[in-house]
């Protein structure tokens, strides 16, 4: 009973570890919003850094939301490790957390050790892979936003 109390409780935790930006506004859109919409409201993942020396603000805002439509593959792909990463975290922390159960046998213990090792080994490897991805995925994006913005003649930095 205890393990099923603290699988319930780790998935509620790891269903509340989420990110949240802007304000909550009550909104009159449909209930499914284009793809595009959704993107407009996340932060971007890369800020590039332009010598804005005798360049147009206005145009340079519309070249670099192009730029970041070209690169929006890498974005979502970005986005996607960084949320594998996560979730590989919470159950390497829930399987952690379950290792604590107290049992009365040996043959349970034993049990619960071999179980809770393999999660931690499991969150542990699906983390290290989010993050490896989303470190290639995010240059990338880097990378694309940084070239598009080159051959529209605007001086990157960075």
């Amino acid at each position: 009973m205890r393990i099923w109390l603290l699988a319930a409780l780790g998935l509620t935790l790891a269903g509340c570890n989420t990110t949240q930006t802007g304000s909550p506004v009550a909104s009159t859109a449909p209930a499914a919003a284009p793809a595009s919409a959704t993107a407009e409201a996340l932060p971007p993942i890369y800020e590039p850094l332009i010598d804005m020396h005798r360049v147009n603000p206005t145009k340079y805002a519309r070249d670099l939301a192009e730029c970041r439509q070209q690169a929006a593959p890498q974005e979502a792909a970005a986005r996607a490790a960084r949320q594998q990463q996560t979730a590989g975290t919470a159950v390497a922390v829930g399987a952690t957390v379950a290792s604590f159960i107290p049992v009365s046998s040996f043959r349970q213990a034993r049990t619960l050790y071999h179980a809770t090792s393999a999660a931690q080994d499991v969150g542990a490897a699906s983390a290290e892979a989010g993050a490896i991805s989303a470190d290639q995925a995010t240059a990338d994006y880097a990378l694309v936003v940084n070239t598009c913005l080159t051959h529209k003649k605007y001086r990157v930095l960075r």
